[in-house]
């Protein structure tokens, strides 16, 4: 049952992260900043980055934590059916 509730609290706090990344433009708008980053206004580029490349690399690592987590949930899942074989429940 851990890794479930490790499912559970992954995808809360990854959606929370996604929410904060992809709308980084946000802050910016709010609180504008005058300065450059490769020629161009820190305002656009900074939630340009994070938009699109920040967003990336955060499914990337997603996906493979999630894919640990799938795992671990099998691995879970194979002993409680190994440990009912054993009583005769199944």
């Amino acid at each position: 049952m851990g890794a479930y509730k490790k499912e559970v609290w992954f995808t809360v706090v990854m959606s929370l992260v996604f929410i904060v990344v992809g709308n980084a433009g946000l802050f910016f708008s709010i609180f504008p900043v005058d300065g450059m980053l490769f020629g161009f206004p820190v305002m656009y580029i900074i939630p340009i980055f994070l938009g699109w490349f920040g967003i990336f690399i955060l499914t990337i690592i997603a996906g493979k934590i999630g894919n640990h987590i799938d795992d671990e949930i099998d691995r879970e899942s194979a002993m409680t059916v190994d440990t009912e074989k054993q009583k005769g429940v199944l």
